[in-house]
């Protein structure tokens, strides 16, 4: 067996990994490169790899571990003859977004956790793990003689404990929070989430990633532990929705219309619109309502502005809920500002979907690989306090496993 990261060895997100026999090639994860900070302008991903976005197909499946953008992003750029597979949860959240987006429909084979997947030399099992994103797997791929265990992104290594993962040879790692030793749960969010909206005489706003589905479920946890009601709009509705990938508890959430879809140059998104309808309200009838919590996102300043018009925001908070970096984007920078204008308290609380330190070293201790390879980190060289053989690839650097037995 071989491994080849093409991109991932030195960043967050963008992972693309192949892992190939003499007769059999395949990848896991496409993702795109996380958006650029600061002022950079927002370039389009140019990677291109041979047999897989373009020339003729030499690769036998992708495997997709979750619907983050970080992992499937070019999922449009993949060789369309090329077989696709992911969780049910992963092919709901994409089709909805691809309704949205107008793009194309995902073309995906899916599977349940546990279920072998068979292809040229690779047996492939896919194992559910703890994310930010509902239906996430880790993948262990049998061929050659070796086993690789690559984790995808993962919060909790409790699902590692499947009779199959044991004796791997090769484990590729996400590192994310591989500098920290520990940090906030998803319990501490909710707990203070909650304390925030009993303390706070108006609106309560969360910004958060429509897809981080255990955001979205504490936050509620909070309402229903504050007596507040929550609101969300059509995307999120539809996403909560997909596949139940965490539909709300609430039965009668307030439902709003941030802007307006085109009935005839949106037709797909817009028929979430219409199937809606009834539970749906602009700013002048959702500003009637008292002690909302609104699940946004920063393309709404403008709704938060119209809101204002008819209810005073500055007695309102602002939950921000994300990683910390995306506060140095222009479009994330732009809606904090448009919040600080009208008035508004900001407030950080968020709990990372990524493993920290120690349970990085348990999950790494439990699997047991022979040679452990960092991806997904800005920080590799911290990989060294969790096994004493840590390989350190480059991008598009061929690793034979075979070669090291």
């Amino acid at each position: 067996m071989k491994l080849k990261i093409h991109r991932g060895t030195g960043q967050i997100g963008g992972s693309i990994v192949e892992v190939s026999t003499e007769r059999t090639k395949i990848v896991f994860d496409c993702g795109k490169n996380l958006p650029p900070i600061d002022d950079e302008p927002a370039e389009p991903d140019t990677i291109e790899i041979d047999g897989l976005t373009r020339g003729e197909s030499a690769y036998d499946a992708l495997f997709i571990t979750h619907y983050h953008s970080d992992h499937c992003g070019l999922i449009g750029k993949v060789n369309k003859d090329i077989p696709v597979y992911a969780a049910r949860a992963t092919k709901a959240a994409l089709s909805v977004i691809a309704d949205f987006i107008n793009g194309p429909a995902p073309q995906i084979q899916t599977f349940e956790p546990g279920q072998m997947i068979h292809v040229g030399d690779f047996r492939i099992l896919p194992v559910g793990v703890r994310h930010s994103a509902r239906g996430a797997m880790m993948f262990l791929a049998e061929g050659g003689g070796q086993k690789l265990l690559y984790t995808g992104d993962f919060s909790d290594f409790a699902d590692f404990a499947h009779e199959s993962i044991n004796n791997i040879d090769v484990m590729v790692c996400e590192g994310t929070n591989i500098d920290a030793s520990d940090g906030r749960t998803e319990e501490d969010v909710e707990r203070e989430a909650a304390r925030i909206m009993k303390r706070t005489p108006g609106y309560v706003f969360v910004l958060c990633s429509t897809t981080n589905i255990d955001r979205i479920v504490s936050i509620e946890n909070a309402c229903i532990k504050s007596g507040r009601t929550i609101a969300i709009d059509p995307f999120m509705k539809a996403v909560m929705d997909a596949e139940n990938l965490g539909p709300l508890r609430t039965e009668q959430p307030v439902g709003f219309v941030p802007w307006y879809i085109d009935k005839y140059k949106h037709p797909r998104a817009h028929k979430y619109f219409e199937k809606y309808l009834p539970n749906l309200g602009k700013a002048e009838k959702i500003a009637k309502n008292d002690g909302l919590v609104f699940l946004v996102r920063h393309s709404m300043g403008k709704f938060l502005k119209n809101l204002n018009d008819f209810r005073q925001l500055k007695v309102s908070v602002l939950i921000y809920s994300m990683w910390n970096g995306y506060k140095k984007t222009k479009q994330v920078r732009d809606f904090l500002n448009e919040c600080k204008k009208l008035g508004m308290e900001t407030v950080d609380l968020h709990a990372s979907g990524h493993a920290y330190k120690k349970t990085l070293k348990s999950a790494v201790s439990l699997a047991a690989p022979r040679i452990l390879v960092p991806i997904h980190t800005e920080n590799a060289p911290e990989f060294r306090a969790l096994h004493e053989n840590v390989v350190f690839l480059k991008d598009g650097e061929e690793f034979d496993i075979s070669g090291q037995f």
